[in-house]
């Protein structure tokens, strides 16, 4: 509601209404009066405005005193302000019915003098309102200019904070549209009181961005207009480090992707251009690649969001940055830890795969990959990494989905030495009636082989990975020792098995 105006209770403090007297609705004192207005026919209900206080003799009801409830009523309707009569001349007596519909609805009803001229009584009324309305516009420029100086000064959004805490005399704070603390003032108040905030939203291109909250109980008309240039102020601020962040994200998005590429100047120049960014040239990275499960990917799902809010709010615990970033149909993150840091040394954080892993298993659809920690110049070579621990981790366990280059790092050497070394011959000589045996009876038994190995003979472990019955394990280790002759009691021959089964495996998907 637009409170630029008198209260009733104000009105009748005036010195020209020391002879008026309330006759009911003392309960409506705090209406505003914006208007005043002069009643003397039936039918009002067409021009009747909030914060209207009428006048009027009784003329048009004369013959009817009842009437003067209905019109009570019909300012309460209105959300008018007040009721203003002489009843002697065409009245004579206060209807009852009037006064019970005044207290009703807390419509003050006053009783003017009958020698009270009209006029004197609209221009004394509307000069002082006139002259309340004035003070509040300059007012609220002199705010507003104040305010803006300190934004085009740059003194932050700290400054501007602290200073339209003062005007009101209250604690305030911003909040972004998840209720983070954006800023506080330091400015308290013995009359605060923490549980009764107010907040005035803050919108940037029509976009909710965050809330001016204000601890301040009970506030007048200055503090409103305090508060409403503040919000403008405030979203201005806000505007200007949305774009400043935007083209920031920007820039680092472009000079990530250059990284990840492979296609980037020499050492120095990174480290200069990053640290243009924020991004400190002692940080080490880690590259994550999240695959599968395409509709988590998209913008606003819930996956997406709470990944992001946890990339944040890790990456600001360790004091550094941590960025999700998609990829077609995949997301990378770009995950910096502060290296030699000697907070971290007396402080130290979980390694980023163990933060995330315990959120990442709740997702059964997507295969994650990490790398290595890499310095910065070198993201390209962990994001290949992170790429190779899903390719191959995928190709040889079901379980679990997250996967770290230093599990598959000896395979991946050996995937690569087998462009140069030819290892098919002593594959097909250790594996070869396995493999053969496979493909006629649509078995898996290298791949049991394979778990067996892998899980330290444990019987159950391997039925666990197969999803099948403990005895139908048991039962395919008895099977492969009968066609092979091997001798799974020898540490070297489970170590060779164990290789020719992993490399023909992981060859087998290519």
């Amino acid at each position: 509601m637009n409170r630029s105006g008198l209260t009733v209770r104000e009105l009748l403090k005036l010195p020209f209404f020391k002879d008026a007297r309330l006759l009911s609705g003392d309960q409506g004192l705090d209406r505003v009066v914006r208007y005043i207005d002069i009643l003397e026919v039936p039918d009002i209900k067409s021009w009747l405005r909030e914060g209207e206080m009428i006048m009027t003799t009784g003329y048009s009801v004369r013959d009817d005193p009842s009437l003067l409830a209905g019109l009570v009523e019909e300012l309460a309707h209105a959300d008018g302000a007040a009721l203003a009569f002489k009843p002697e001349r065409f009245i004579g007596r206060v209807p009852q019915d009037m006064v019970d519909m005044s207290n009703l609805y807390h419509i003050p009803v006053i009783e003017l003098p009958p020698g009270m001229p009209y006029i004197d009584i609209t221009f004394t009324v509307m000069e002082q309102i006139v002259d309340k309305q004035a003070a509040l516009l300059r007012r609220s420029e002199e705010v507003y200019t104040t305010l803006t100086h300190l934004v085009l000064n740059n003194r932050g959004i700290q400054a501007v904070a602290d200073h339209v805490a003062k005007l009101i005399g209250s604690g305030i704070c911003i909040v972004d549209k998840t209720g983070e603390m954006l800023v506080s003032s330091s400015y308290t108040a013995s009359s605060e009181r923490s549980g009764d905030r107010s907040h005035w939203e803050i919108t940037v291109d029509n976009q909710l961005v965050g809330k001016l909250v204000v601890a301040k109980e009970e506030l007048d008309e200055l503090d409103l207009v305090c508060i409403e240039q503040a919000r403008l102020v405030f979203a201005l601020e806000l505007m200007r480090s949305k774009i400043a962040k935007d083209t920031e994200l920007r820039l680092q998005g472009s000079f990530f992707e250059e990284l990840l590429m492979g296609v980037h100047p020499s050492r120095q120049e990174v480290e200069d251009k990053g640290r243009q960014l924020g991004l400190q040239p002692h940080w080490t990275w880690e590259v994550c690649l999240i695959e599968g499960g395409q509709q988590l990917y998209n913008e606003g799902s819930s996956f997406a969001m709470q990944l992001q809010e946890l990339v944040h709010q890790e990456a600001a615990k360790r004091k550094v940055r941590g960025y999700v970033l998609p990829q077609g149909e995949r997301l990378l993150l770009l995950l910096s830890t502060a290296a030699g840091d000697s907070t971290a040394r007396k402080q130290p954080h979980k390694e980023w795969i163990q933060c995330l892993t315990p959120f990442l298993q709740r997702w059964s659809l997507i295969r994650v990959g990490f790398g290595s920690k890499r310095p910065l110049w070198e993201l390209n070579a962990g994001y290949m990494e992170a790429r190779k621990a899903v390719a191959i981790g995928t190709r040889l366990d079901r379980e679990p989905h997250i996967y770290s280059f230093e599990q598959i790092e000896m395979l991946s050497l050996m995937l690569e030495a087998g462009s140069f070394v030819n290892f098919d011959t002593v594959i097909d000589r250790n594996l070869g009636r396995l493999v053969k045996y496979d493909k006629e009876n649509d078995t898996d038994l290298v791949t049991t082989l394979y778990y067996y190995l892998t899980t330290g003979g444990s019987l159950m472990e391997t039925a666990t990975r197969m999803y099948i019955h403990r005895n139908s394990v048991k039962y395919r280790i008895d099977r492969i020792k009968e066609l092979t002759d091997i001798d799974l009691d020898n540490s070297v021959n489970r170590l060779m098995y164990q290789l020719c089964s992993v490399f023909y495996l992981v060859k087998k998907t290519d």
